[in-house]
């Protein structure tokens, strides 16, 4: 397991994180563009003026940044990711006071007990095996104040034989070194909310966008 990490650590910093960017531009292309596609998602997301928020796995910062603008200068935004890689380029692409990136372990993230009010997981839980999706969860469980919200983002398995053709194809679902493709297929299998439920979480949702492209997961402690 130390391997793979480290092996998926050194991908990200050195490889993925200098073509991430345009990556996700083409991804969301179909869906209005990246930012159109961004704050659809968390449309139906409310927040209040003081909300301690944790954007986990954040990448190069496209949701923390959609969440900033949408929940305000009041709000403290913190970004996390194991990637130095994508925390750096993160940082430089930051122009909001409330907003800081650090570089860490979404399953241990050092943060105190209860500390936040929502806790964002966007797009990542495909690339986790079962065991560390899990333990992902009942971290952002720990962190969250009694009533605060997760908030998951993630890829869904479309009903419409079509779309799931199209999607596999613009996606990259075809590559055969696409080392995203098994742990995507067991997230489905067992079900995100499933998941979310299994780590103790109440009133879980799912809200399916985009002919059921992406799906939404929200749930309270």
């Amino acid at each position: 397991m130390v391997k793979d990490r480290n092996w998926y650590k050194w991908f990200y910093d050195n490889v993925h994180s200098h073509y991430y960017n345009l990556l996700i531009k083409w991804v969301f292309l179909p869906f209005g563009g990246e930012q159109r596609c961004r704050e659809e998602l968390i449309s139906h997301i409310g927040f209040s003026p003081k909300d301690k928020i944790l954007d986990m796995c954040c990448g190069t910062g496209g949701v923390t940044f959609t969440i900033a603008q949408k929940a305000g200068k009041g709000t403290e935004i913190i970004g996390i990711d194991l990637s130095s890689g994508q925390i750096n380029i993160a940082n430089r692409k930051n122009s909001f006071g409330n907003v800081r990136f650090i570089e860490g372990d979404v399953a241990m993230t050092g943060f105190d007990d209860e500390y936040f009010d929502k806790v964002f997981i966007a797009h990542a839980l495909h690339e986790m095996p079962r065991k560390m999706r899990l333990n992902v969860l009942n971290e952002a469980k720990r962190i969250l104040k009694t009533g605060g919200k997760l908030i998951i983002l993630e890829l869904d398995n479309p009903q419409s034989f079509l779309v799931r053709l199209f999607i596999g194809f613009w996606f990259f679902y075809w590559l055969p070194f696409n080392f995203e493709t098994p742990t995507r297929r067991e997230m489905l299998k067992y079900g995100v909310k499933n998941e979310v439920e299994e780590a103790g979480f109440k009133s879980v949702r799912k809200i399916s966008k985009y002919k059921g492209v992406f799906q939404i997961i929200d749930g309270e402690k």
